[in-house]
């Protein structure tokens, strides 16, 4: 084993002399194709992309002054699903009622989710609260003791509820205020 591990060493000092690199420029060069790799990688699940994009930018020069007509040729020619990079991420475009309503109302719990803003994700706990929770098990046991905990409060519409005792108190305000 150690005789295999020193024969590819010495492989790669050689090449390394003969292309010229220090072995530093190579790790360097190794570390930034493999970053390039790991942020340009596209989702196997996603639908077809257009053609044209820039690595950074993605889709959005292509687009042009007139995205909706663009758009609408990429739905030609890819069909009324496809997969459009803005910037560095990737965005899902829905063309068509069934489409739509295909994603929103027959698979609504796949669509369900917000997208988590980095900053916020990093800084304060995302997703840890009812308005940030994600679409799932965890949300709902989140809206389920909200909801409870509003309606033993007195939150209730209708009979029993504190909207006549909120009304008594703003007239009471407001003739002070008077």
């Amino acid at each position: 084993m150690a005789a295999v591990a020193r024969w590819i060493a010495e492989s790669v000092q050689e090449i390394l002399q003969i292309s010229g690199l220090t072995l530093q420029a190579f790790l360097v060069l190794c570390a930034i194709f493999l970053l390039t790799c790991v942020i340009f990688k596209r989702s196997r699940n996603l639908p077809p992309y257009p053609a044209g994009r820039v690595p950074v930018l993605g889709h959005l020069l292509a687009l042009g002054r007139a995205p909706h007509l663009k758009l609408t040729a990429w739905r030609r020619q890819y069909g009324d699903v496809f997969t459009v990079r803005m910037g560095m991420e990737d965005v899902v475009v829905l063309n068509g009622y069934t489409a739509v309503k295909d994603a929103l109302v027959d698979r609504s719990e796949l669509f369900a989710s917000k997208l988590p803003p980095y900053l916020l994700d990093r800084m304060a706990g995302f997703g840890q609260d009812i308005i940030t929770a994600r679409w799932g098990p965890g949300f709902r046991q989140r809206k389920r003791f909200a909801t409870t905990v509003l309606k033993n409060l007195g939150m209730k519409v209708g009979h029993g509820s504190v909207e006549g005792n909120i009304r008594e108190e703003a007239s009471c305000l407001r003739s002070r205020v008077r």
